[in-house]
């Protein structure tokens, strides 16, 4: 492998990175959902139908978007979708008033949602074919930043959104940069939401586009210097096109496992920080020496945390010990995880249960790309993981509807948590299906590679 070759590697994932942190600001929506209420007297759920319109955008769009980036590439397909998502909060900031809440709907909710749909797969898809031989910690690394830009976002952008003094005094760039880059707690002063919503998408639109410009795919029937498939017992198998894929018991499997391990976690990870704030009574983690930086070390900032962290974690694991097995271990301490929480009560407690359960949240976004990769080729992976992500688009709905149910049945969390925990331990039998369906892929492909040509019938050529 030349210099060259090895330089590209790390500037995708160095691209992959920069996308997906703006990409993973949508997860910050709650911080607009106060000033957007205070400003035109909006309820709750009319700001909540946004962020829902968002996430379901999002997962539909990943499977178009699959299916041209493999045609035409990364690099134009995350540009694309880069300049949907700045557009979208620099309409919203002209077209937002307080009888047109559908203008939020359609501004952050559908095109910001097809922006970060159509940028999100390019990343992943371009860092697994220069990575073949370190799938799980490649693809890990590429969906950190997706886990860690809400928390990178959420506290500055909290800041500046809020209206701006009445003292009339002009904010500084300068200011504005310190509270951007959370250093400055800013004081109380904002540029308000329509500015805010300037200031972001048109940062959201420049880093994406450059982040894109590293993306790249590698030649054709490329491999890394001193890897060979076989060499490192690589299981048998083909590039497989979506219907075929569609059609296989194993794809089906991965689908509903990927339902049921994100539904709990979206269950538990919505009802989060109401959770925590009632089991602490108002209590911080955080010195007050820590500043503007003790969001960090907050319950839902550990979580995020923990989220990009987890994703790295396992994507290295099942490296080691492959992707099912590390799926059934992972739900399988979530599911226990989520049944001791519901008697934690001390702020340790709450730490090791905010850390724990972002770090195998996190995982679900760094095994399945992987396994999608590994049991249908690396060809086609944009539009295949467009379908298996579609998962990822009903358990947005299941979890935090089925977890807010469950809440207002029973005023309290402990049900909502064992029905959490409960969903992982069926996601962790249904690994080892997976399992199963694959090693009996695997094995057919290899009867089917060794077993001799049948002859043709005499008088045939």
């Amino acid at each position: 492998m030349s210099f060259q070759s090895n330089h590209k590697r790390w500037t995708v994932i160095a691209g992959a990175l920069i996308v997906q942190v703006i990409l993973g600001t949508v997860y910050a929506f709650s911080v607009f959902v106060r000033p957007l209420e205070v400003e035109f007297g909006w309820d709750r759920t009319t700001t909540q139908w946004a962020f829902s319109a968002a996430l379901a955008t999002f997962a539909l769009m990943m499977i178009p978007a699959g299916k041209l980036q493999d045609r035409i590439g990364p690099r134009k397909v995350a540009t694309i979708g880069g300049v949907l998502l700045g557009l979208s909060f620099l309409l919203g900031a002209l077209l937002v008033t307080e009888d047109r809440p559908w203008a939020l709907y359609l501004t952050y909710g559908v095109v910001g949602g097809a922006g970060i749909g159509m940028a999100y797969v390019c990343p992943i898809s371009a860092a697994i074919k220069w990575y073949p031989d370190k799938k799980g910690l490649i693809t890990g690394l590429a969906v950190a930043g997706f886990g860690a830009g809400a928390l990178v976002f959420a506290g500055p952008a909290s800041e500046l959104i809020l209206p701006p003094t009445g003292s009339g005094d002009a904010i500084g760039f300068s200011q504005v940069l310190l509270v951007g880059l959370g250093i400055s707690e800013g004081s109380g002063f904002g540029i308000g939401w329509k500015a805010f919503f300037v200031l972001h998408g048109v940062v959201c639109m420049i880093a994406v586009i450059l982040g894109a410009m590293l993306l790249r795919n590698p030649p054709e029937g490329y491999q890394p210097e001193g890897w060979s498939p076989v060499k490192a017992n690589e299981k048998p198998g083909r590039d497989v096109n979506w219907p075929e894929m569609l059609n296989t018991p194993l794809s089906c499997m991965l689908w509903i496992t990927f339902i049921f391990g994100a539904t709990s976690g979206l269950m538990a990870i919505g009802q989060w920080k109401p959770l925590m704030s009632g089991i602490l009574q108002g209590q911080s983690f955080a010195p007050e020496w820590m500043g503007t930086f003790g969001r960090f070390v907050e319950p839902v900032g550990v979580l995020a945390i923990f989220n990009a962290l987890g994703r790295i974690f396992w994507g290295k694991i099942s490296d080691i010990i492959d992707r099912p097995r590390a799926m059934m271990m992972m739900y399988l301490a979530q599911g226990m995880a989520f049944m001791i929480l519901v008697s934690a009560k001390t702020p340790l407690t709450i730490f090791l249960a905010s850390a724990w359960v972002g770090l195998n949240f996190g995982g679900n976004f760094a095994l399945f790309p992987s396994a999608t990769s590994d049991y249908f080729g690396s060809k086609h992976f944009g539009i295949n993981y467009g379908w298996i992500f579609t998962a990822y688009g009903v358990a947005g709905i299941l979890g935090p509807v089925v977890g807010g149910v469950l809440f207002d049945a029973t005023q309290d969390y402990i049900i909502a948590f064992v029905f959490a925990g409960i969903l992982c331990f069926l996601a962790g039998g249904m690994s080892v299906v997976v399992w199963g369906l694959a090693r009996a892929r695997d094995l057919e492909a290899a009867n089917n590679s060794t077993r001799p040509p049948v002859p043709a019938p005499a008088g045939q050529t």
